[in-house]
């Protein structure tokens, strides 16, 4: 069985403000720390279950967050570092039997979840598919489910796990590593602690995916119509620049398609062209 993780740094243990995930900040030190912790922890319960090998795609920022010197699980688990990468936090999922969305946070404008935004907080407001808002754990499990790849486990704070509990249901196992009293502030698990949850849950995640209990997200009939508010009608303006966008007011754009593969390609487009 072979496992890809999307690595994401907001979600990790014990990570609580921006400055922890900013590569311009002291404080980022502690935040890649952290997410190798919760990496490390995820493989090695996933190996110990039976997982034959897992890829990991750094999916936080610039994408260079772990430290691939601190992966001692040799020939079975690889490293996918750097960016840009065309499918960005997804690069790399064709290949593999089940997905782990690890160190992952809430969408944007959810209540008491750390550092809430969905895909660049400074650009986007809102994102919709088939009309449901989404944030980036919806998106990235729906470009698994178009290839039939189930969603195995979801780690990170209490809003996300409940976020993707609704969004795939029972079979999904997560793995809560702190409780958010705001934005920037939570009740988190030593990393001791923390470990022995991730790891104990990637191990349940491999033996339900094994035995095909782990959820495929529901994708409707295949048609996409994906939504893009941004925060201000500059943004909307570089955005709907790109050929096959449709401007629906002054902040919102929209990309329809049966390829959600592609559509999240054209949506990671307009973003970086918003945002530039």
């Amino acid at each position: 069985m072979k496992i890809f993780i999307s690595a994401d740094m907001e979600g990790a243990t014990g990570v609580v403000n921006v400055a922890q995930t900013d590569h311009r900040e002291k404080e980022y030190a502690f935040g890649c720390t952290m997410m190798s912790h919760d990496v490390n922890a995820v493989i090695r319960g996933a190996l110990d279950a039976g997982a034959d090998s897992v890829l990991v795609n750094d999916s936080h920022w610039r994408m260079i967050n772990i430290d691939i010197a601190g992966l001692g699980f040799g020939e079975r688990v690889c490293l996918l570092s750097g960016s840009p990468k065309a499918l960005t936090m997804m690069e790399g999922f064709e290949t593999a039997d089940a997905a782990f969305f690890v160190g992952y946070h809430a969408k944007a404008g959810t209540g008491k979840a750390i550092i809430d935004h969905t895909i660049s907080g400074q650009v986007i407001y809102s994102i919709t598919l088939n009309g449901k808002e989404l944030g980036e754990t919806g998106l990235n499990a729906a470009v698994c489910a178009q290839r039939g790849i189930p969603l195995a486990l979801v780690t990170g704070d209490a809003a996300v796990c409940a976020e993707a509990s609704e969004l795939l249901g029972e079979g999904l196992v997560t793995a809560c590593v702190k409780k958010a009293h705001g934005r920037e502030a939570a009740e988190c698990l030593l990393p001791e602690t923390s470990a022995e949850v991730l790891k104990e849950a990637a191990g349940e995640a491999v033996r339900r995916a094994r035995g095909g209990k782990s959820p495929v997200m529901d994708i409707g009939d295949g048609s996409f119509d994906l939504r893009v508010a941004f925060h201000n009608s500059k943004q909307c303006d570089r955005a709907a620049i790109l050929p096959g966008v449709e401007r629906l007011d002054g902040r919102a754009v929209r990309v329809t398609g049966t390829d959600m593969t592609n559509m999240m390609r054209q949506a990671m487009s307009l973003i970086s062209l918003a945002g530039s």
